[in-house]
């Protein structure tokens, strides 16, 4: 199983990270070229810049 999240601008990106470290589950960070993100965790993934860029992404996926 693998979480995908839309993590431009998310309050919980770390809260999900730490619950599926401990269920052992892979995520994907999906984020446009205006919010880049780093983690340890989790795939990121970014996604070029544009209106609901990210969210059609993330639907494809």
């Amino acid at each position: 199983m693998r979480i995908y999240v839309d993590a431009d601008a998310c309050p919980v990106v770390k809260i999900t990270e730490q619950v599926a470290r401990k269920y052992e589950l892979s995520v994907t960070l999906l984020c446009d070229t205006n919010h880049i993100l780093t983690s340890d965790y989790s795939e990121v993934r970014v996604i070029g810049a544009g209106a609901d860029a990210v969210d059609l992404a993330l639907i494809n996926l």
